[in-house]
């Protein structure tokens, strides 16, 4: 603990009106002068010694007892309820008291530690049927890369016909009037009174009579390049008789898209009368990538979505690539033609499109069965008969819900598509992840370094500095108790998965009520929660170390609150009531702190664990 947050040098334990010295020196790491949680945060090398590799979780474990077996022949020994206790010989577990079975070691599957080896589980049919398990095999598929991109529905240029006045006219009868009429194939659509049309249409009527072929071909041709129909001219040379109004018929079936005409109204030469465009198939015209373009080719497919038409999925190939780019846009054309028999695609709409490239026969598995862990990926097979096995693969182009993978699985494998989550949660080390997590390392078995061991003593520092307060009636400075509540983020990574965790944040729970105190009361109650919250690690966890350094813990016998101080006749910080002594339970014998120690059991199986702490 440090230095830096006590007010004293010198304890004066005989004196109960004197200071109460808030310093220990309860680590050898600390001996050579006063030492910060930041220094420690700084120098301390966070190497994952605490990191137990299990199966697909990587779950961190403390590593008192999980070191990784290396195969060199020996025959290890694990306990099936702790698999994080390993021994040479066989015995019972000192944790729990079952029977160990033999470890299984060997070279393990891509992905996995060495050393270790996954096994196959089985898990009970009934098991099966809650976790909805759902089944699909490995199959060969063929898709390519996907290029997403967008398009605007056009009319199809191709499907269009424009009606253009050829001479000057007047338009007499009107049967289309505004844009969106339908028209048929064949329908009349205007008459036409022309100057031009009178006169050469007697012409031919005489040249009919003198059956002169040359002479007919030829007022022929001119009535067809003032804009005659061939249906009129049939109607002219069947009638023998000069039309005054000349009919015009629509050549498709379509919708009127422009018409620039009102009965009576009179056309020049050139003007624009009317455009009939047929919207049962239309153009997609979609914006590509500059970079990607090269990629797509003509009869290439494409899938096409509508946002404006939630569930419609149109399939399409590609009808042509524009030879240009946009220098503004840096994209290019590909036109797609669709059909649209329903008319719900109206030109000017937006379409999401994926084209389909490089298309070739991959093995793929559906996306939502893969597993990320890590960085690694993985899958659950079946096996059958309820055995299931993870394994290692390598994902590579997705297309829909496909997805290519490579490694450990062949076509035709099962694989588990749902389901697989609570399966995988069964597989590592043949426990539950979610057992796992919920198995707390015990207290007795953490290992700490001497850095670690200093660090959580700032946490007791900070019992015995509030028993100073109010022994000698100074108030709490809350900067001293920070260095204290910073432990539990230093040393959070490392000891998450154990139950030094808890101590930790209900620690922190306590200091932070302490910091906040304003009355005796408050600084009372703060440190009573403090003492509570230090007791299972202090008591279960190192309690030869807090006996070493001559720590001592009280309780106020009317109301039950403990404290610590430094040993010596008890001060109770509570008021005048009676001390009760808490003295600490006997010392276990311990290992040298910051090595990985192998627990060795005899086949008689001595119950007491032989791990701990060493000063």
């Amino acid at each position: 603990m440090c230095k830096k947050s006590c007010k004293h040098t010198a304890p004066r334990l005989n004196r109960p009106s004197g200071r109460l010295l808030s310093v220990l020196m309860l680590s050898s790491a600390l001996a050579a002068g006063p030492v910060s949680p930041i220094k420690f945060f700084t120098s301390l090398e966070l190497d994952g010694a605490l990191s137990v590799k299990s199966g697909l979780s990587g779950l961190l474990f403390p590593s008192a007892l999980a070191a990784e077996t290396k195969d060199d022949g020996a025959v290890k020994w694990t306990c099936p309820m702790h698999p994080h206790y390993i021994a040479s010989e066989f015995g019972t577990c000192p944790i729990c008291g079952m029977d160990l079975v033999k470890l299984e070691t060997g070279s393990g599957s891509a992905g996995g530690s060495a050393g270790q080896q996954r096994t196959a589980i089985t898990i009970a049919p009934e098991t099966l049927q809650t976790m909805g398990v759902r089944i699909a095999k490995a199959e060969n598929s063929s898709f390519g890369r996907i290029i997403r991109s967008f398009g605007l529905v056009a009319e199809n240029e191709r499907m269009q016909t424009e009606m253009t006045a050829r001479t000057e006219a007047w338009i007499e009868e009107l049967r289309i009037r505004a844009v969106g009429d339908e028209v048929k194939k064949g329908d009349l659509l205007f008459t036409m009174y022309a100057p031009e049309f009178i006169v050469t249409q007697r012409d031919y009527l005489d040249a009919l009579k003198g059956r002169n072929r040359t002479r007919i071909h030829s007022i022929k041709t001119r009535l067809k390049a003032f804009g005659m129909q061939g249906r009129a001219i049939k109607q002219l040379e069947k009638k023998r008789e000069v039309m005054e109004f000349v009919p015009f018929y629509a050549d498709l079936d379509g919708t009127v898209a422009m018409i620039e005409l009102r009965p009576g109204s009179y056309v020049k030469r050139g003007t624009m009368l009317t455009r009939i465009q047929d919207y049962s198939q239309i153009w997609l015209m979609v914006s590509v990538s500059e970079k990607d373009l090269t990629f797509i080719k003509p009869g290439g497919s494409a899938r096409v979505t509508f946002p404006n038409i939630p569930g419609r999925e149109v399939f399409a190939k590609v009808e042509y690539v524009y030879p240009t780019v946009d220098p503004k846009t840096r994209t290019g054309q590909v036109r797609l033609v669709l059909n649209n028999s329903d008319g719900q695609l109206r030109p000017g709409a937006y379409a999401d499109v994926a084209f389909e490239v490089d298309a070739e026969q991959r093995l793929a598995i559906p996306s939502e069965a893969i597993l990320r862990s890590g960085g690694i990926r993985y899958v659950v097979a079946s096996l059958g008969k309820g055995r299931f096995e993870p394994r290692a693969v390598k994902t590579g182009l997705t297309s829909g819900r496909w997805t290519e993978i490579s490694g450990e699985i062949k076509a035709g494998d099962d694989i588990v598509v749902s389901g697989q989550f609570l399966i995988d949660s069964e597989s590592a080390l043949r426990e539950s992840f979610r057992k796992l997590e919920r198995l707390q390392l015990p207290l007795e078995l953490l290992k700490l370094d001497e850095r670690q061991f200093a660090m959580i003593d700032h946490m007791v520092d900070a019992a015995l500095y509030q028993h100073e307060a109010l022994i000698d009636g100074y108030e709490v400075e809350g900067k001293f108790l920070d260095p204290a509540i910073e432990i539990k983020t230093i040393l959070w990574p490392q000891f998450q998965h154990s139950k030094l965790a808890f101590v930790m944040e209900d620690a922190v729970k306590a200091l932070e009520k302490g910091k906040s105190a304003k009355t005796e009361s408050e600084v009372q109650a703060a440190l009573a929660e403090l003492v509570t919250a230090l007791e299972p690690w202090m008591r279960d966890g190192a309690p030869g170390h807090y006996t070493e350094k001559k720590v001592a813990m009280f309780a106020d016998k009317a109301s039950g609150r403990k404290w610590l101080q430094l040993a010596g006749p008890p001060i109770n910080p509570y008021g005048r009531g009676q001390a009760v002594p808490m003295p600490w339970p006997e010392a276990k014998p311990s290992a040298e702190p910051g090595k990985p120690t192998e627990m060795k059991v005899p086949a008689e199986a001595s119950a007491r664990p032989m791990t701990g702490h060493k000063h």
